[in-house]
């Protein structure tokens, strides 16, 4: 890249937090895309992201099966390198998984080879709103992920009255008080918040809460055994496990929508397109609550899981009793 370096913009939270929807509205964002690209990394085997991210003009690379925060850490190396002699970025936008230590990606991006080449980093954490509350469930790789940003989300304020959104944005900021913390819908932001970013010390203070929407009540948040230990690898230590579900045959709507009833909350992040008879949608489940939304475009079945303790194979055999049963042959 010569004398020139690369903006990195990366983007941490747990998992359903919204980063892929922040992420879609960067990449929506007119006249501030030239020269980006966008790294993805899935921690399952199957790259859903990737295939929600099609359509754009910048182009979208993907690490699946692994956590660039270790596992991964030799392709992420590779991945910048390739990035650098080939596509020479302005800008490089980072989707880390929901289950990696943001302290370890950024000691990859610090190492004395990328110092000069990949510079500001800025770093944009997103929460759900819905999880701050049982915060101490999830361990010490829930702060990780954001005492390194430069800008928090608080993300999902719908599901929470305007009295625990205030309580909530003072929480972070004292977590993180040289970090902006914005309060966001959709992850509905400003786009000078992150392009304006200093990624420095230099960072601005918590902003207030305006807002006028429609308040839900609060879903409870998921309760699973604390992690004590202080160790950022999360998902090597608790029994994190991730999976993916392929098929091409169709499923039975009315069993696949009864299964979804039925999902323990230790099973509690599913993401992907699902093939009905007659369409296919997307489908995002996370701790408990699941969205529908029409799928572009035609495909199959194609869905990542994460969960904890959670038996795979039981999982699959389950969705497999609900699929269509192959026709007959004449």
């Amino acid at each position: 890249m010569g004398d020139k370096s690369c903006e990195v913009i990366l983007i941490s939270g747990f998992l359903g937090s919204g980063k892929t929807t922040f992420l879609r509205r960067l990449l929506s964002w007119p006249g501030q895309l030239a020269g980006t690209v966008v790294l993805v990394n899935e921690f399952g085997q199957i790259g859903i992201d990737g295939e929600m991210l099609e359509g754009y003009d910048t182009p979208v690379l993907e690490l699946a099966n692994g956590c660039i925060c270790c596992t991964l850490q030799g392709d992420l190396m590779r991945s910048l390198d390739g990035i650098v002699s080939q596509l020479q970025p302005k800008r490089l936008l980072v989707e880390a998984t929901g289950v990696a230590d943001t302290r370890d990606i950024l000691k990859t991006f610090r190492l004395p080879k990328y110092r000069q080449v990949f510079c500001p980093i800025k770093v944009v954490a997103i929460v759900d709103a819905d999880y701050w509350e049982a915060r101490e469930c999830f361990g010490p790789l829930f702060y990780n992920q954001i005492k390194e940003a430069d800008l928090v989300l608080l993300n999902k304020i719908d599901l929470l009255g305007p009295d625990k959104v205030g309580l909530y944005l003072d929480e972070i900021n004292k977590v993180v008080p040289n970090a902006a913390v914005v309060p966001t819908y959709h992850c509905n932001v400003d786009p000078g918040m992150v392009w304006g970013l200093a990624g420095s010390l230099e960072r601005a203070p918590v902003l207030p809460f305006v807002a006028d929407l429609e308040i839900r009540d609060v879903f409870p948040a998921l309760e699973h055994a604390r992690h004590e230990h202080e160790h950022g690898h999360a998902h090597k230590q608790v029994g994190f496990v991730h999976f993916s579900f392929e098929a091409a045959r169709p499923f039975l709507e009315e069993c696949l929508q009864q299964w979804f009833q039925t999902i323990p909350p230790e099973l509690y992040r599913i993401k992907g397109h699902v093939l009905f008879p007659h369409r296919r949608m997307f489908v995002n489940h996370v701790g408990g609550k699941t969205e529908w939304a029409t799928a572009l475009g035609p495909g199959t079945t194609k869905l990542a899981f994460v969960g904890w303790q959670v038996d795979p194979e039981l999982v699959v055999s389950q969705l497999e009793a609900c699929l269509e049963e192959p026709a007959a042959r004449p």
